[in-house]
């Protein structure tokens, strides 16, 4: 009997070592996550878009997500851009990576080649990462999006 009831002990505490070796850790902070992208590219020309940005580009209102920061270029020169959203859960994370699909297609579909040719390639090569509740796009150069990306996946 006691044998019986050591080994159902045993692997007892067996299965809840197993199952914690899949847990996930948790997520980190969004300051934390922003600020990490701010420390890797240089948002010192952009400016934080507001909800009616949010809701007449991306068709985002403010229950939509968790937290959100849109950075867009302040300087009529460049068309860097980068996002950081974070849903509430999967569900909402995926309408989040939805929208900013369809945004990014919008900012292709509506893009007219005379204007400022050289930073076409930007939205072009623009990307969308997705990491556990996390969103994050970015429309820079490629150096500046892999930078970006970088201290976006270091964070987790």
């Amino acid at each position: 009997m006691k044998k019986t009831l050591a080994i159902a002990v045993l692997c007892a505490l067996a299965l809840c070592l197993i199952s914690g070796c899949g847990a996930e850790a948790a997520e980190p902070a969004f300051a934390d996550v922003s600020a990490a992208i701010d420390a890797a590219v240089d948002t010192s020309s952009m400016t934080e878009a507001d909800a009616s940005y949010l809701k007449g580009m991306f068709g985002l209102e403010d229950g939509d997500y968790r937290d959100c920061r849109v950075l867009i270029t302040g300087v009529g020169t460049t068309i860097d851009e980068i996002g950081i959203f974070c849903g509430r859960d999967a569900a909402q994370t995926a309408e989040l990576k939805s929208a900013v699909t369809d945004y990014l297609q919008l900012r292709l579909d509506s893009w007219m080649p005379e204007y400022y040719p050289e930073e076409y390639p930007k939205l072009q090569n623009a990307r969308i990462y997705e990491e556990g509740n996390y969103v994050f796009y970015a429309i820079l150069s490629d150096e500046g999006r892999d930078a970006a990306l970088e201290a976006f996946e270091s964070c987790f």
